[in-house]
């Protein structure tokens, strides 16, 4: 990744343009698999672009407690596609309502790890940029939501190595050290290295 001393400040329109022209990998997906879909979302306010995080809520029936997340969860029957799945689950975790025009593009389908080693679930992240500061209102399954400059993230200075505890073990792994309560790692990190990776070579 660039550092900040050597890169322009980011373009909302090249971001935009290079996200709407990319072209994901077809993927197979094997019939009955589990999916679920998480919104990646960009606040472009006075030429800035930040991304929304959230810290899910101490539970014991979520796998993922406690972590550092993006919004979303699995398609229900309901759902007409998954996009209206990330879309639903938006809303009712932090109160944000998105419209399918906000959705300026998608990433590779992740696997996640959990803590049962089920291989059967495939996670879509769906990329949507708004140009106002939305209302939150978080649910049980949320403690909290923040924002983080983008060019933080593409710049590299919050990349680091952390120990994490997962699955009854210590593994040491790759992340982002947003502040001091809140470290990036597993599917999350995933998904935003690759999107900044993406957006670095703009």
């Amino acid at each position: 990744m660039n550092s900040a001393n050597n890169r322009d400040a980011l373009d909302l329109q090249e971001v935009l343009r290079t996200l709407r022209n990319m072209e994901c990998p077809a993927t197979t997906i094997p019939k009955n698999t589990r999916q679920a879909g998480v919104a990646l979302i960009l606040e472009a306010l006075d030429e800035e672009l930040s991304v929304l995080f959230i810290q899910r809520a101490e539970r014991e029936d979520d796998p993922w407690s406690g972590h550092v997340a993006f919004p979303g969860g699995h398609q229900e029957q309901s759902d007409s596609n998954l996009l209206q799945t990330v879309i639903r689950e938006t809303r009712e975790e932090v109160g944000i309502v998105l419209s399918p025009s906000d959705c300026v593009g998608q990433l590779p389908i992740e696997k996640p790890y959990t803590s049962d080693q089920r291989s059967d679930l495939v996670v879509r992240p769906y990329v949507f940029v708004l140009n106002h500061a939305p209302d939150v209102i978080l649910n049980h399954e949320v403690s909290e939501v923040f924002w983080v400059r983008l060019e933080r993230l593409i710049t590299g200075e919050l990349l680091t190595h952390e120990t994490v505890h997962f699955n009854r073990s210590e593994y040491k792994l790759p992340g982002f050290r947003l502040n001091d309560n809140q470290f990036v790692w597993g599917l999350t990190y995933r998904i935003l290295q690759r999107f900044c990776s993406i957006v670095d070579q703009i």
